[in-house]
């Protein structure tokens, strides 16, 4: 995705959501702190769709939110991107903290970012290969600071066994880091 059309995306979402807060979450939120990343060539050049935490969000607006801006929508249709909204479920994993840390959108009042480094601590819990090459991309460019994600997963609440998956991750995404 690129950074003009998560612009977009958030300007159409937050009209529809009469000035309620939007904090983009998944990968695409790095766009506010990293634009170039979207760009030809860039790793989220292939993303094509925004994830939304929208503050007081109940199920009629969802809905309309699908169906004007999400997955198989006209917009989606003709602009190749879409907006998902989540459940504010979601956020009971990230770090302790991270909406002290959230980034404006810039050109998008009351629209945020998580902060990439809450975005590469959790990527790293759900440890899919593409989250980890991102997070990996990310640490090699020197985008992330591996020690602040130790710290971000150190206050994050997860079980023991996902605590001792996420560090295994993080190794994962080190070795691969200086590989690149």
């Amino acid at each position: 995705m690129r950074f003009q059309s998560l612009v977009r995306i958030t300007k159409e979402t937050s009209a529809l959501a009469a000035g309620r807060r939007l904090v983009v979450l998944g990968s695409s939120s790095l766009l506010a702190s990293f634009p170039e990343l979207g760009e030809a060539a860039g790793p989220l050049e292939s993303s094509f769709d925004a994830d939304l935490l929208i503050d007081g969000i109940d199920g009629d607006l969802a809905r309309e939110l699908a169906e004007v801006l999400g997955k198989g929508s006209a917009f989606h249709t003709s602009e190749g991107y879409f907006a998902d909204t989540l459940k504010p479920v979601v956020a009971e994993t990230f770090p302790a903290g991270w909406e002290e840390r959230l980034v404006a959108l810039s050109g998008c009042e009351g629209v945020f970012c998580l902060d990439p480094h809450d975005l590469g601590a959790i990527k790293v819990q759900v440890g899919r290969q593409k989250d980890l090459d991102l997070c990996a991309t990310l640490v090699a460019t020197k985008r992330l600071d591996p020690e602040v994600i130790v710290e971000r997963l150190r206050v994050t609440t997860m079980e023991d066994r996902q605590r001792v998956h996420s560090s295994i991750r993080l190794q994962k995404v080190l070795e691969m880091a200086q590989r690149r």
